[in-house]
């Protein structure tokens, strides 16, 4: 939310319940897509995600998906 003069609210973690009890997954899959030639656009998305590209609104292609493992 903005106030008139474009500056933001400030958010806090206490309007939101159950916050302090997130946890990052363990491991998560991570793919790099890409879209069509006439956008050209590259990105790496959450697989399982949205791959609709945020420029021209197409879907992207996965072309690989690696797992990553959360460090300790």
């Amino acid at each position: 939310m903005s106030t008139e003069n474009n500056e933001f609210e400030e958010y806090n973690l206490e309007d939101y319940q159950g916050a302090e009890n997130i946890e990052f997954p363990k491991e998560i899959y991570i793919a790099y897509a890409v879209c069509g030639k006439q956008c050209g656009n590259k990105e790496f998305i959450v697989d399982g995600q949205t791959q609709i590209c945020e420029y021209c609104h197409k879907n992207m292609f996965r072309t690989e998906v690696k797992k990553y493992i959360l460090e300790q």
